[in-house]
């Protein structure tokens, strides 16, 4: 009969495996085409650096928008994303508009990954091109200082249809789709949400349009969240192998004992 002494040590060996395989979690991840790093300490930052949008002026009105990832945890797109680039497009609609405060409902961002790296901000039908890559969708909380509730509030800086530099927005997100979801599905910013957004944007031109839609509107957006670590496979099966090696000393055991009555 195996002593338990014996069981002890095939306890120890499957934590240790575990515990060795966890350390090897937090590495430069692919996610679907995309290399993030959970263990920067700015994990998980995304940075839009240039976008445009629509101008709005009433409730109802529909903002939409566009552009491309520049950074992701501090590294460019050549380390993210080498050989490709991740756009965006985005809607959202207007709630409420109350003074120099707007509120915004129904948003929707959408990620993709394009390898033919064809982005041009000049060219609004360059982005929403390429593989789906993730999709997050406005989270309805409060906000301090605003009386409606919505998804996305925004403080203009002159008037609501032409804003003037110190325009900013603020929202959350939740991740609801593409094969980063899993990523990024954490619920660790305010409210349970899964990415807070803070923006800034201003007035430029209404020389970008597109299918009867002009951007005039220029600005820069962060996105602030967590990634969600995922064993790798090698780590997950030097667990396994651990748990393995567990079962294999408590299976004999059992048979033995039954031999033995």
């Amino acid at each position: 009969m195996l002593k338990k002494k014996s069981i002890g040590a095939a306890l120890a060996c499957a934590l240790a495996l575990g515990a060795w395989s966890g350390s090897t979690l937090a590495t430069p991840t692919d996610v679907a085409g995309v290399w993030i790093d959970p263990s920067s300490p700015l994990d998980l930052n995304v940075q839009a650096l240039n976008f445009r949008e629509s101008s709005v002026a009433a409730v109802g009105d529909v903002l939409q928008g566009y552009g491309v990832i520049g950074s992701i945890n501090g590294t460019n797109p050549s380390t993210f994303c080498p050989s490709c680039d991740v756009n965006f497009t985005f809607t959202y609609t207007v709630s409420d508009i109350t003074g120099n405060q707007v509120v915004f409902d129904l948003g929707t961002i959408n990620f993709f990954v394009d390898n033919t790296s064809s982005f041009n901000v000049l060219d609004p039908t360059t982005a929403g091109v390429g593989a789906p890559w993730l999709t997050l969708s406005g989270h309805t909380a409060p906000y301090a200082g605003f009386a409606a509730l919505g998804q996305l509030y925004a403080t203009i800086n002159g008037p609501v249809s032409d804003p003037l530099a110190g325009s900013a927005g603020f929202g959350l997100l939740d991740a609801t789709g593409g094969p980063a979801m899993f990523f990024t599905d954490t619920n660790t910013q305010a409210d349970g949400s899964d990415f807070s957004l803070v923006s800034s944007f201003q007035f430029q031109d209404a020389g970008i349009c597109s299918a009867g839609l002009c951007y005039p509107i220029s600005g820069t957006g962060q996105l602030i969240g967590a990634s969600a670590v995922v064993p790798e496979p090698g780590a997950a099966g030097l667990l396994g192998l651990g748990l393995a090696f567990l079962g294999l000393f408590t299976w004999r055991r059992r048979k033995e004992g039954a031999g033995q009555s």
